[in-house]
C-alpha cells in the first residue's frame, strides 16, 4: 500500500478549482415561487450565475498567463490554508454553503484567484492603488468593479 502524502506539488487545485467552477449550479425554478414574478427572478438569477462563470474564466485565464505552471501549486496552497467557505482538504475542494448554493459558489471560486492575481500583481507595484489600476488594465470592466475596486 502505498501511503504518498499529498503535497501542494502533487495535487492539481487548479483543476479540480476549474471543475468546481463549471459544475452546474443546480438551480431550481421552484425555489423561485410560481407566476410570471417567480420566472422572471429565476431567469434573471441563473443569467447572473452564467456571468459569474465568465468571470471565473476570466480570472482563470488571467491567473495563468501571468502565474503559469506555478498556479496549480499556488492554488493547493492557497486553499489548504485557506479560512474562508472554499477549502482543499484530503485531495477534495470543499464549499460551506452560506445561504444559497448555485449563487455563491462560482464567486467563491473566483476570489481564490483574485487573491493570487493580486499577490503577484503587488510584487510589481509599491501601492495597493497601483497594483489595482494595472490589473484593472487586464481584465473587463464587470470583473474589475466586481473584484478590484
Amino acid at each position: 500500500m502505498n501511503t504518498t502524502t499529498q503535497t501542494p506539488e502533487t495535487i492539481n487545485a487548479a483543476q479540480l478549482l476549474n471543475q468546481f467552477a463549471h459544475r452546474r449550479p443546480g438551480l431550481d425554478p421552484r425555489d423561485y415561487g410560481g407566476g410570471r414574478e417567480g420566472w422572471l427572478s429565476y431567469r434573471r438569477e441563473s443569467a447572473e450565475i452564467s456571468r459569474d462563470l465568465n468571470d471565473f474564466r476570466e480570472l482563470y485565464s488571467l491567473a495563468w498567463d501571468i502565474l503559469g505552471d506555478k498556479l496549480p501549486e499556488l492554488v493547493a496552497a492557497y486553499l489548504m490554508t485557506s479560512s474562508g467557505r472554499l477549502t482543499l482538504q484530503d485531495n477534495k475542494l470543499q464549499y460551506i454553503t452560506g445561504q444559497y448554493f448555485p449563487t455563491e459558489y462560482r464567486p467563491a471560486a473566483s476570489r481564490c484567484l483574485v487573491s493570487l492575481i493580486w499577490r503577484k500583481f503587488a510584487e510589481q507595484y509599491e501601492t495597493g492603488d497601483q497594483t489595482r489600476k494595472a490589473i484593472r488594465r487586464r481584465v473587463s470592466r464587470r470583473v474589475a468593479n466586481n473584484y478590484f475596486r
